[in-house]
C-alpha cells in the first residue's frame, strides 16, 4: 500500500511539473492539473481494500435518534485507532437512507449514499420500494472530483458533505 501511495505521489508531482501553466512568465495564477483518472483508480483500490478488511476492524456503534424521524445508527470502523469507514443508517416513515464514508491518511476520499423510498409508511403492512437513488462521490483535496448518480438527481457540494460528516462524527464520538 505504501508503494502505491509513493507511485501516486510521484505521478501527481510529474503531472504538476509538466503542466504547461506551471512556470508562466506573465505572473498569472498557476493552474495545477490533477490526474483524476489515476486518483479515481486509487480511490477504488482503497475502497475495495477497506471493505475487504472490514471484519478485522474494531467497530464502534452509536444510536442516532435525532438525525431522522425513525432513528438510526452510526458505526465507525477503526484500524489501529485510525478511522477507515463510517456506515450510517437513518430510518424515516416512508424510506431509509444509508451512507458510507471512507477515509485514508488524507481524510475523506469517498462517499456512497443510497436512499430508498417506500410507497407507504413502514408501519403499514405491504409497503414496497417505490424508488431509490444511489450516489457516489469521489473526493480529493477538499473537492468532489467525480459524482455518479443513478438515477440522475441533485448532488451535494463538498461543503454540504463536510457539514453532514461533522454531524455524524459528533454522534460517533459521543461518550
Amino acid at each position: 500500500m505504501k508503494n502505491s501511495m509513493k507511485r501516486l505521489l510521484i505521478l501527481l508531482i510529474a503531472v504538476i511539473c509538466s503542466s504547461h501553466n506551471t512556470f508562466s512568465a506573465d505572473k498569472n495564477p498557476v493552474n495545477y492539473a490533477i490526474d483524476s483518472v489515476a486518483i479515481i483508480k486509487k480511490i477504488k483500490s482503497d475502497f475495495a481494500s477497506i471493505n475487504k478488511k472490514l471484519k478485522l476492524y474494531k467497530k464502534k456503534k452509536r444510536d442516532a435518534f435525532g438525525m431522522s424521524a425513525e432513528g438510526g445508527e452510526v458505526t465507525g470502523y477503526y484500524s489501529k485507532g485510525a478511522l477507515k469507514k463510517i456506515h450510517c443508517v437513518f430510518y424515516g416513515e416512508t424510506g431509509k437512507a444509508e451512507s458510507d464514508y471512507y477515509f485514508n491518511n488524507s481524510g475523506l476520499f469517498f462517499l456512497y449514499k443510497k436512499e430508498v423510498f417506500y410507497n407507504k409508511p413502514i408501519s403499514l403492512k405491504g409497503f414496497k420500494i417505490k424508488s431509490s437513488i444511489e450516489t457516489r462521490y469521489y473526493l480529493f483535496g477538499d473537492k468532489v472530483i467525480k459524482t455518479i448518480v443513478k438515477p440522475s438527481t441533485l448532488v451535494l457540494p463538498y461543503v454540504e458533505i463536510k457539514a453532514g460528516l461533522e454531524q455524524i462524527m459528533d454522534i460517533l464520538n459521543e461518550k
